[in-house]
């Protein structure tokens, strides 16, 4: 039995084992949120971490963020605009 089988759905809010739902550095938060880790993708993460509120923390100097937060993030977004 693998660890993800014993782990209960919704753990962390998306039934994912933190390994999938945890993204690091800003390429592969990128390429989730616009398709591509472009350079210009990257910046636009920075400046979203840094003046939009985007969910994101440090782990040493890269940035991370978890996927279910940045669909939470996005949605509540969604639901003020």
């Amino acid at each position: 039995m693998s660890v993800a089988a014993t782990r209960p759905m919704g753990v962390n809010g998306s039934g994912l084992p933190l390994a999938e739902d945890l993204m690091t550095g800003a390429d592969a938060i990128a390429a989730f949120m616009f398709g591509s880790a472009s350079e210009a993708n990257k910046r636009r993460v920075y400046h979203a971490a840094d003046k939009l509120g985007l969910p994101s923390f440090k782990l040493g100097g890269t940035l991370c963020a978890r996927r279910s937060t940045i669909l939470a993030w996005i949605e509540s977004q969604e639901r003020a605009a």
